[in-house]
């Protein structure tokens, strides 16, 4: 195998560079009018302060997962495929150690038996040193979890099968954000009906808890001290998240605190756990194109941070749903990965959101190849703060027998063109019950006075306003209004407070 830094970066100065670096002009004020695309300027100058390049000229390589390493440094993980014509011949797993400017410390390959399909492979860093990696291999079709040294070294394997009359598929792992362990899930389909299958370990491979997942819209999860936040199904056109124990008992559940009714398939929501504790949501706007939506609530669902209608993050025409785990940044910033479809040349491009951890907006950059697609695996952090991109593209610089597939790994230049703007107000949770409503709903004013109550409906319509000289319990009467979600709002002059409701 060869470790290879792209020569290329000398040729970034032209329109046929390797990797483009895009940076976004926002928009301020008013948003655009449905389908105008955002305005862009495009760098081809100072993109990246490196790339580099991993696999062998005699194989397709994709990238499956990359971490930080505690040492310093970083560890990705891909495959390497090698073909006869159309044929695959061979398949090895294979470990690339990097330093943090992306020099080769070594690479170890695992040819696991004579398995030719390789997916869904993660891997996290144990507390002490060495690695667990996951995946999939096929055929016949199982699971796996390899212990790795520092070095890479196997020090053991287990493996599981798949159902008789079924298979799995979207492996994932992560480590505990508030315990030593770690969790492994997967999905599983037998006879027809899915579930997932979520295993909470120690470092020691013990089993601490074991729970199973029913048929929901998808493996939507996020680990929790009591259990699991988990996405559950659709009531009255508005989606319902549950919150459920180890043992898989629902505990309670909670309406989407972004509010706005929306087909999944097309609008899917999406959601993760932040390492404060909260969780933030986003999802494309129903109505609106190339909008996204989002919210930042607590286990419980109630909004903390933003009006989740109104905090929107305008971008491309052609966003897909974001469909790789978001980054928190050393800074407290949260960068959101999303794919580009570049509808006049057919191709997927890499676009990168940066929000604050209120979920505005701070800038966006598109990276893009000209004439072929980029896939990201993953963002990290670079130890000087800048994000550093780790994915698969295909027709690389040194191609394979077919495609030619490379792993790419590129650390960005400058990350945010647009500044960091100042947060005015911050949105805390107001206590609003019940919740569902139906004739009534009982308000819960913070001890700010001079305030302004306010209840908007979805699509923007004001339903109520009252000014609020002291705190006070207030009793709404909701009996006139249409069934659907409300934010409910008391704005102060030091702090605004906000809930969704909904009624039924």
């Amino acid at each position: 195998m060869k470790h290879r830094i792209l020569f290329l970066l000398a040729l970034m100065l032209t329109a046929t560079s390797w990797l483009a670096a895009q940076h976004a002009v926002w928009w301020g004020g008013s948003p655009p009018p449905d389908g105008t695309t955002r305005d862009h300027s495009v760098s081809y100058g100072n993109g990246f302060a490196w790339l580099v390049a991993l696999g062998t000229s005699g194989s397709e390589d994709f990238c499956f997962d990359a971490i930080a390493v505690s040492s310093g440094g970083f560890l990705v993980v891909g495959k390497n495929v090698y073909f006869s014509g159309y044929t695959v011949i061979k398949s090895e797993l294979v470990l690339y150690r990097l330093t943090e400017e992306g020099e080769l410390l070594w690479e170890k390959g695992y040819g696991i038996e004579d398995y030719k399909e390789l997916s869904d492979f993660a891997v996290i860093e144990k507390p002490h040193g060495g690695f667990f990696i996951a995946g999939m291999v096929a055929p016949p079709q199982k699971g796996i979890l390899i212990e790795a040294d520092a070095d890479g070294d196997t020090l053991s394997m287990v493996s599981w099968a798949r159902p008789p009359n079924g298979f799995i598929s979207e492996l994932r792992m992560s480590r505990s954000t508030y315990d030593d362990s770690f969790f492994l899930s997967y999905r599983q389909i037998e006879n027809g009906i899915y579930t997932t299958e979520m295993f909470k370990l120690s470092y020691n491979l013990d089993t601490l808890a074991y729970t199973v997942f029913p048929n929901y819209h998808g493996i939507e999860y996020a680990p929790k001290p009591f259990g699991y936040i988990h996405k559950g199904r659709y009531y009255d056109g508005m989606l319902f998240y549950n919150l459920i124990n180890f043992q898989g008992e629902p505990i309670d559940s909670f309406p989407d605190p972004i509010g706005i009714n929306g087909n999944y398939y097309t609008h899917p929501v999406r959601f993760q756990s932040l390492r404060n504790g909260k969780n933030i949501f986003f999802r494309k706007h129903p109505e609106l194109h190339a909008v996204f939506v989002t919210a930042i609530a607590n286990d419980g669902g109630e909004l903390l941070y933003g009006e989740p209608f109104h905090n929107q993050t305008w971008w491309l025409k052609g966003v897909g749903a974001p469909n790789r785990p978001l980054y928190e940044f050393s800074d407290g910033s949260i960068c959101l990965p999303i794919p580009v479809h570049s509808e006049w040349d057919d191709k997927y491009d890499i676009g990168l959101v940066k929000l604050n951890s209120m979920g505005q907006l701070l800038g966006d950059t598109l990276i893009f190849r000209m004439g072929s697609n980029l896939e990201l695996a993953r963002v990290l952090e670079g130890a000087d703060g800048r994000p550093i991109i780790f994915g698969t593209t295909e027709n690389g610089p040194f191609g394979g027998t077919l495609s030619g597939e490379d792993i790419f790994i590129a650390k960005l230049e400058s990350w945010n063109p647009v500044g960091i703007p100042t947060v005015e107000t911050i949105t805390q949770p107001l206590h609003a019950y019940p919740n569902p409503a139906s004739e009534h709903v009982v308000v819960e004013l913070p001890p700010m006075p001079n305030g302004q109550l306010t209840v908007t409906g979805m699509g923007g319509n004001r339903v109520l306003t009252q000014e609020i000289a002291q705190p006070e319990t207030i009793h709404l009467n909701t009996t006139t209004w249409a069934k659907g979600s409300y934010i409910v709002t008391y704005r102060t002059d030091i702090g605004a407070y906000s809930s969704i409701i909904i009624k039924n």
